[in-house]
This record gives structure tokens, sequence and C-alpha cells, in this order.
């Protein structure tokens, strides 16, 4: 069973890789470029040929098992739902934090340390003429 659907998989991938590799040289062929000649054309044809050969496209069944597939498919469970609405939800919380203390930091204390240097020194300085005149 496992290698029927093995070999359903390999034949499949084969055909995409044909279609896509042709549909990429057309759009090469399409915009004239000189770089796919018909010589150059006819070795990636016979590439194709040579590649979909069963002996070519055998692959053992533990190398496919090896193969990670969490990040190329999206199953997502209710768990895994929920997971990362709350993850979305932590990470939201955290930046809005991290603004209200930038909004505290820069707004509130540096503002009023100037406003207050700013004051102290007019005063000093007023103080300064008065005891002059």
């Amino acid at each position: 069973m496992a290698d029927k659907n093995l070999e359903a998989l390999e034949a499949l991938i084969v055909k995409i890789v044909k279609k896509l590799i042709k549909k990429e040289l057309r759009k090469l062929n399409q915009y004239s470029l000189p770089i796919v000649t018909t010589e150059v054309n006819q070795q990636l044809d016979n590439f194709l040929e040579t590649f979909a050969t069963p002996a070519a496209t055998r692959f053992p069944a533990e190398i496919l098992d090896d193969v990670d597939t969490s990040s190329l498919m999206n199953i997502s469970t209710k768990e895994d739902v929920e997971l990362e609405r709350k993850l979305r939800e932590l990470k939201f919380k955290q930046e809005l934090r991290k603004d209200w203390i930038l909004f505290i930091l820069k707004d509130v204390i540096v503002y009023a340390t100037t406003i207050i240097f700013i004051f102290i020194f007019s005063g000093f300085y007023l103080f300064t003429l008065i005891q002059k005149s």
C-alpha cells in the first residue's frame, strides 16, 4: 500500500517538475532571451526524459519518513489554533507594555526633566540679574 502511494507521489512530483520546467522555458522563449537556444532546449528535454526513468525516481521509504513536512503542511488542530491565538495576544500585550514604558521614559521623564532644568537655569539667570542691579 505504501509502495503504491510512494510511486504515485513520485510520478506526481516528476509530472509537476516537468510542467514547471517547460513553463519556464516557454517564458524564456517568449521574451526571446538568447540564453535558451534550441540546443539547450533539446538538452533539457533529454534531461527530463532521463529524469523520469524508474531507476532515477526510486526513493527509499526512510528518506521520505525523515523529511520534515511540518513546515510544508498547514494542518492545524483546535489546540494549535488556540495556542497561536494566545501567543498573538501575549505578543500584543508585550508590545503594548514596551510602548507604554517608552512613552513614560521619553515623554514623561525626559521632557519633565528638561522643563525643570530650563526653569532652574532661567531662575538662576534671573537671580543673578537681580543681584547685579
